[in-house]
């Protein structure tokens, strides 16, 4: 009965929204978005199990669907934490009411069981399994399989919860799931980690009815279950006790920043910035989007990487300053908004500067520091890495960061980060493009012309020479810009 007066309540709630119209639009499109890609998916399946007899080393194409398990859910758990939101209410109304917490809790909890977002993968597995796993192992043993994929559907959605509610408190923790993703994905590369193994067994054991494999994924799915109930009271105390819980990042308890002292603050700025913006938000999506793909292609056996100098140098280069190649051209655009207040105080912007390049320097890092292992491995030199780093971090983003003074679009951080392209001119997008190729093509050249280790050498020296030197091109770059300042903030207010 409660459950009922619930969804009513919030059913009501969604007709009398002032942006009904707009809430309702988005909705369908979603609606239909999502029935585009199932219908995709549902073609998949019915052909799946043919490509996976070519593709897998198993004799049922149920266990080769099972070897790529955890991939599929490291891909599941990955779209949900980019576009999944928790499930939400006005809870303080009914604490007058002699209610139990708890009930409201699992009323919003026990909305996952019915959330899109879990019931997707039901359009590729539930054929699937029907069509290979039904004549081995019987219809009932099919329905457990296609239930335990959905048990897990809804323990990754759980875990998303989670991970979201971290997220609230500390902006540090957008990169743990992140971080945790890259591990798991480079440690199965490794030589003697098989994944695969584990889970077609743990396939296997729910095929064959093992009730060990229900209990283990009973007890998660409750442990999940708890630690939700215990956020969702956490946060509701501290929005009794006045502290808003918004969907806004807090970075200001980076201390060690203030050590920079003002290039440290424009640094935490910049920070707050990314993770406040959905615009800037979802260029950090592609960051990693990128940062996944280019490890895969590395690994892939027939990729272009191998047989291209080119795609090599140019993704190598790409993934290593992906933040500053992608953000640089927004360096004076994302303060668009309120640069005529900036440029109105007694305000150097070159510690602005300054700090955007240490931030995507700092970034380049990591990357680099992941590539170490092809390195180990074999499939990429020590010397090219080393030499890209250092050619990206000084040439490229010299490049870029000149680019950016001649961007004179509006941006708007609130606005939409989906399909966006406002504030990005064809002029600009050009000059960045070229900006990104040009440096490419002269070492492919360089490459082709002489090898491999001139062309690196080549990145060496020229990116040291930049990097070393980047306290006076900074300075010359904000020279630059001072000269343009009035023409660009013209733009900002033409456009806006």
């Amino acid at each position: 009965m409660l459950q009922k007066e619930l969804k009513k309540h919030q059913w009501k709630a969604f007709l009398r929204h002032p942006m009904f119209e707009r809430n309702m639009s988005v909705r369908i499109f979603m609606y239909i978005i999502f029935g585009i890609m199932g219908l995709q998916l549902l073609s998949l399946s019915f052909f799946l199990d043919k490509v996976l007899m070519e593709i897998g080393s198993y004799t049922h194409a149920i266990d080769s669907f099972n070897a790529f398990l955890l991939y599929l859910f490291m891909f599941d758990f990955l779209i949900k934490y980019i576009m999944k939101q928790n499930q939400s209410m006005q809870i303080v109304p009914y604490l007058t009411l002699p209610i139990k917490r708890n009930r409201l809790f699992n009323f919003l909890l026990s909305k996952e069981f019915s959330n899109i977002w879990n019931l997707y993968l039901f359009f590729l597995i539930a054929p699937f399994a029907f069509k290979s796993a039904t004549p081995d192992f019987g219809f009932g043993a099919t329905l457990l399989y296609i239930l335990f994929i959905y048990s897990l559907c809804l323990g990754n959605s759980l875990l998303v919860n989670i991970t979201n509610n971290l997220l609230k408190r500390n902006g540090w923790f957008f990169f743990l799931p992140i971080v945790i993703l890259v591990f798991i994905g480079v440690l199965s590369f490794l030589p003697g980690v098989t994944f695969g193994e584990y889970t077609v067994q743990i396939g296997e054991w729910v095929l064959h009815g093992n009730p060990f494999v229900w209990l283990v994924q009973i007890l998660i799915l409750t442990g999940l279950w708890l630690v939700n109930q215990r956020m969702m009271r956490e946060a509701l105390y501290r929005e009794l006790q006045g502290k808003k819980i918004t969907d806004t990042v807090n970075f200001s308890h980076i201390s060690f920043l203030d050590r920079l002292g003002e290039t440290g603050e424009f640094i935490n700025l910049e920070l707050k910035m990314i993770f406040r913006s959905k615009r800037l938000k979802q260029q950090m999506y592609a960051v990693g989007f990128f940062f996944i793909y280019y490890f895969v292609m590395l690994y892939s056996s027939n990729a272009v990487f191998h047989q291209s100098p080119f795609m090599l140098i140019f993704f190598s280069m790409f993934v290593i300053g992906s933040l500053g190649l992608i953000m640089s051209q927004f360096m004076f655009t994302a303060e668009s908004s309120f640069f005529d207040g900036i440029m109105a105080r007694h305000q150097t912007l070159l510690p602005m500067l300054k700090g955007k390049y240490i931030l995507y320097t700092s970034y380049a890092l990591l990357p680099t520091l992941c590539m170490m292992v092809p390195v180990f491995q074999g499939k990429l030199s020590l010397f090219f890495v080393i030499s890209v780093f250092f050619y990206t971090v000084g040439f490229l983003f010299f490049l870029m960061f000149q680019n950016a003074v001649y961007n004179k679009s509006y941006f708007d951080l609130f606005d939409s980060g989906m399909f966006n392209w406002k504030g990005t001119s064809g002029n600009m997008l050009m000059v960045t493009m070229f900006g990104m190729f040009f440096p490419v093509i002269i070492i492919v050249i360089i490459h082709n012309l002489f090898s491999q280790e001139v062309a690196c050498s080549f990145m060496l020296v020229v990116g040291l020479s930049f990097t070393l030197s980047a306290k006076y091109w900074l300075r010359w770059t904000y020279n630059r810009f001072l000269k343009r300042r009035h023409k660009n903030m013209e733009g900002f207010r033409s456009n806006a």
